[in-house]
């Protein structure tokens, strides 16, 4: 008997913490509820046909908006007719309440204009659907984009109650991300930290977007921080087609790096692994190295960049994708000269030249040699523009000073 009074003395009470643990995500649940229950009327969950037409605040209902951010994300105008009707009709259907069908008709817009604005507003709508979820991960891809973009910024701040105050892009590996399906968005520049786990054949895969035009290229490094990681890097496109393939193989703790120029605002799915069933800490980095030149984007006739007689141009010629579009303004008839000088030892430059009409006119002299220079002249008419385009031969790249005299 007195042994058992002894036990019974010496046994340490549980904490409050440990004894109600399962308190905290009941509250959070219940939190949400009463939230979506009493929060604005928007928010509340409807059946059936309504006439409440209001929309919840920083709700993007212009298509304006959109054409502007595709203008600048993508670097070319919006010029779809049929978007245009399918934001409007999302809005419609955000204001009476119909959140499946605005859902799917958003996201078939974020398809084709994958711009903030739309993000933002698929964003809400998954939030009035009750899908955190997805309703994260849309805000996640406007911030991808765009850090600071002040309508997602002041929707997170209103929703910090419910949870929703962290909707950036990851920094940090979250796990089940092992197919592109599931993967974690991450942002240009920022760098990610993550883990390939032993003896699970584990994966981890994100979404990144490239930056905004211009086009740019990027660098992508898988840097182990464990000695026995031997990363391995496959990289896709938009549609999940691979477009390369890394492999650290017998070189275990050492980085390995992609570098590649993507369309501006493309998708990217990255997967990272361990070569040889290794395993281990990695940081994973997508840096831009913002190569463009001053000019850019000038990748075709309709976006050239005019220049004036006499006026030095140094630009460069970025990969072997890359083109360069002046035009330049006639005061009289005649000929003009132009002078590409090489500012590198590896670009082999070539041109063609276009008459107002747009249409080809002619080709600069046939350049073959690395660093040469290239002279060119031309009759053209008083008072026309001309437009004018240098261009790499044999996939070289590299900077040059572009002339013009009259």
């Amino acid at each position: 008997m007195m042994a058992r009074e002894l036990r019974v003395r010496n046994k340490r009470p549980v904490s409050k913490v440990r004894r109600y643990w399962w308190l905290a995500p009941v509250l959070l649940v219940v939190a949400f509820i009463a939230w979506l229950a009493t929060g604005p009327e928007w928010s509340r969950p409807r059946t059936g046909k309504t006439t409440d037409l209001r929309l919840p605040p920083g709700y993007v209902t212009a298509f304006a908006t959109v054409s502007q951010e595709y203008q600048r994300f993508y670097g070319k105008p919006l010029q779809s007719t049929e978007l245009a009707g399918q934001f409007d009709r999302s809005t419609r259907l955000m204001k009476e309440h119909d959140y499946g069908q605005a859902a799917e008709m958003l996201e078939a817009i974020a398809a084709k204009a994958a711009v903030p604005a739309v993000f933002n507003d698929l964003g809400l709508v998954y939030l009035a659907l009750n899908d955190r979820g997805n309703a994260v991960n849309s805000f996640r891809e406007a911030l991808s984009r765009d850090i600071d973009y002040p309508q997602v910024r002041q929707n997170l701040d209103r929703m910090k109650e419910i949870g929703l105050g962290n909707a950036t892009p990851l920094t940090h590996e979250i796990e089940a991300n092992n197919t592109v399906l599931l993967a974690n968005i991450i942002a240009p520049g920022k760098p990610v930290e993550g883990e390939i786990m032993a003896a699970v054949d584990d994966v981890d895969c994100f979404k990144v977007t490239a930056p905004k035009a211009p086009r740019d290229v990027l660098t992508i490094v898988v840097a182990p921080r464990s000695r026995m990681l031997e990363p391995a890097l496959r990289v896709y496109d938009g549609d999940r087609r691979e477009l390369e393939w890394i492999k650290g193989k017998g070189a275990p703790g050492k980085p390995i790096a992609y570098t590649m120029s993507p369309a501006p605002n493309s998708t990217l799915y990255l997967e990272v692994s361990g070569y040889s069933d290794s395993a281990g800490l990695y940081t994973l980095t997508v840096t831009p190295l913002k190569a463009f030149d001053a000019y850019e984007p000038d990748d075709d006739i309709f976006s050239a960049h005019p220049v004036q007689f006499g006026v030095d141009v140094e630009a460069n010629i970025m990969d072997r994708a890359d083109t360069d579009y002046y035009s330049f303004e006639t005061r009289r008839a005649g000929r003009v000269k132009v002078t590409i000088r090489n500012r590198s030892k590896t670009l082999i430059p070539a041109l063609s030249t276009f008459a107002p009409d747009m249409r080809s006119s002619g080709f600069g002299p046939d350049v073959r040699t690395p660093g040469a220079n290239l002279e060119h002249s031309f009759a053209v008419e008083a008072n026309q523009k001309y437009f004018i385009q240098v261009w790499p031969q044999a996939d070289s790249a590299g900077e040059y000073t572009l002339r013009i005299d009259q």
